[in-house]
């Protein structure tokens, strides 16, 4: 099997992790000069962001479009269904390269979204020259809706891709959590008794 495919699952789960926290946290919407405003959205979204800049990312091991046509080419994979999210992509490739008018300006969709990827992605919120900054000074606060619409729709395609993915690998749609690290041995050197109790005792 691909090592493609196996990246993409592996990205594509921190994406599911991401969806968890939104459920758990829907954030405070308000309206500020004519705009809708969530103060905790764009660190929500950094989690999210992350993973879907690697799967949206044609050069990157998890990219969508190899794991596409890694599954093409992958024995007892569902050709109906991998034609729907062809379909799906191809949709969301036409989207993003649709311009909408910001500042008088057209601008290709895609460009926002890569722009709002990357200040989710890298925002600090103690920084002071923040991405998220530069992206509403060069696009506006619309720039903000736009790129959480546009993630949306990009995230469902690629959990529709993981899905194939998961059918292909014989593996269940959501990942158990990874195995925790167990512990380093111990110090052959080290005493039985330093072993079962490692807090030092002082002398009274």
């Amino acid at each position: 099997m691909s090592d493609t495919i196996r990246s993409f699952r592996r990205n594509a789960v921190h994406i599911r992790q991401a969806l968890e926290l939104f459920k758990r946290d829907p954030g405070k919407v308000g309206v500020e000069s004519g705009y809708l405003q969530d103060d905790g959205l764009v660190e929500r979204y950094k989690r999210l962001s992350i993973p879907v800049r690697r799967a949206l990312n044609p050069t990157d091991k998890a990219a969508f479009a190899p794991t596409a046509i890694s599954l093409r080419t992958t024995a007892g994979v569902d050709r109906q269904q991998l034609d729907r999210i062809d379909a799906a992509w191809l949709k969301l490739q036409a989207d993003l390269d649709s311009g909408v008018m910001l500042g008088g300006t057209k601008v290709p969709r895609r460009q926002i979204l890569g722009a709002w990827l990357d200040a989710a992605a890298f925002y600090d919120k103690l920084e002071r020259d923040r991405a998220y900054d530069r992206l509403i000074d060069q696009y506006g606060k619309a720039a903000e809706g736009i790129g959480t619409e546009l993630t949306e729709d990009a995230v469902r395609v690629i959990l529709m891709l993981d899905e194939a993915a998961a059918s292909a690998l014989g593996e269940p749609v959501i990942l158990p959590p990874a195995p925790r690290t167990p512990p380093p041995p111990p110090d052959p050197k080290e005493s039985l008794w330093r072993r079962l109790f490692p807090k030092k005792i002082s002398d009274d």
